[in-house]
């Protein structure tokens, strides 16, 4: 006769040894885990298409699971390698643009309108400052590029990881799914609406993301087509993709666009530049139009079901950007799904005890 608590512990040691072995990966693995159950109905769609030509019906799984993940590994590595390609194509002109701004630096408040003189002697006292600390802030600035290198090169493993991981919880997901399932001790119906729930969310957060992106690159790129000099298909692309980037977003974009405009004493350009960056993309699309396509993507994937609420959704990309970086958009409301989903299976068991 089998002791059902000498189980239980035998199960939480195995749990605890292989979460131990695998931690390296743990991020890596949710990550791809959400993705594949993002992704999950298109998959089937797919091997639903497959299926239909015969001669590669016995490999309609492995051909609809690599298909898939050549679709993921798009989306992931494409804009950095766009990203990468347009810096160092010309790398000699990328360093000739930094040595000009290291020149220009010295004649900054020459440019300031009569209006704003009154900058021109702070300004000027932080620029004789930084001279003579020049060679504190180059340190400064090469540790702190050193670091993002590093912090860039983890975020790509990862992201690679991402992707193998991705392939094999997609090509194996419904014989994963088969396997543990039953060993969950609740019944069906509760089972299933835990991870409808799970996946609604988790699809939700990552369609958002995606219309926020595709907002932020159309707002910045048909605008800065109305000024000279500038690629607006380049800018915008690059505006979209760095919306996802915590704090700094779309500011890596267009501040750059504004000080070459004042550097090249356009006040008015840059101003406007600034401005409308400011106030269309940092406020406006990061608050407001977040939130309706937020409220439209829930509405239309929920369709009538019970659903998250769209700020505790807002707040919780919010707090998953703050607690774990870049992935935390995806982590967040994945965390309050899954915490909301325990405690509606908790009151229904209640409310089926009590009756």
């Amino acid at each position: 006769m089998q002791n059902p608590s000498f189980v239980r512990h035998m199960i939480l040691v195995s749990i605890g040894l292989t979460l131990w072995l695998f931690f390296p990966f743990l991020k890596s693995f949710f990550v791809a885990l959400l993705l594949a159950m993002v992704i999950f109905p298109l998959h089937m769609m797919v091997e639903r298409t497959i299926r239909e030509w015969r001669w590669v019906n016995a490999f309609a799984s492995l051909a609809s699971a690599a298909m898939v993940t050549f679709a993921v590994s798009l989306i992931l590595f494409l804009p950095i390698t766009i990203f990468l390609f347009q810096l160092f194509d010309q790398p000699e002109k990328s360093i000739a643009v930094l040595i000009a701004l290291g020149e220009r630096i010295d004649t900054l408040t020459a440019y300031l309108p009569s209006f704003m003189m009154w900058l021109k002697e702070p300004i000027d006292t932080l620029i004789a400052l930084g001279k003579v600390h020049k060679n504190d802030i180059i340190t400064a600035m090469a540790a702190w590029v050193g670091s993002g290198l590093t912090t860039f090169a983890t975020m790509i493993a990862e992201m690679a990881m991402i992707v193998v991981f991705f392939f094999f919880l997609t090509w194996y997901g419904r014989s994963i799914a088969l396997f543990f399932l039953p060993v969950i001790p609740l019944p069906r119906t509760t089972k299933r609406k835990f991870i409808s729930d799970m996946m609604t969310t988790t699809a939700v957060v990552f369609y958002t993301v995606g219309g926020v992106m595709l907002a932020q690159g159309l707002a910045f790129g048909i605008f800065i087509a109305f000024f000279e000099g500038y690629n607006p298909f380049l800018l915008g692309f690059m505006a979209g993709i760095s919306a996802i980037i915590p704090v700094v977003g779309t500011a890596l974009v267009w501040i750059p666009v504004a000080l070459n405009e004042y550097f090249e004493g356009d006040i008015v350009n840059a101003l406007i530049i600034s401005v409308y960056s400011w106030a269309m993309m940092a406020f406006f699309i990061d608050n407001i139009v977040k939130l309706v396509i937020l409220n439209f993507v829930n509405r239309s994937i929920s369709d009538g079901k019970r659903r998250l609420n769209e700020f505790v959704i807002f707040f919780a990309m919010v707090g998953g950007l703050a607690t774990f970086g870049f992935w935390g958009f995806i982590f967040g409301p994945a965390i309050v799904a899954f915490a909301v989903s325990t405690v509606w299976m908790v009151r229904q068991t209640n409310r089926t005890v009590v009756r």
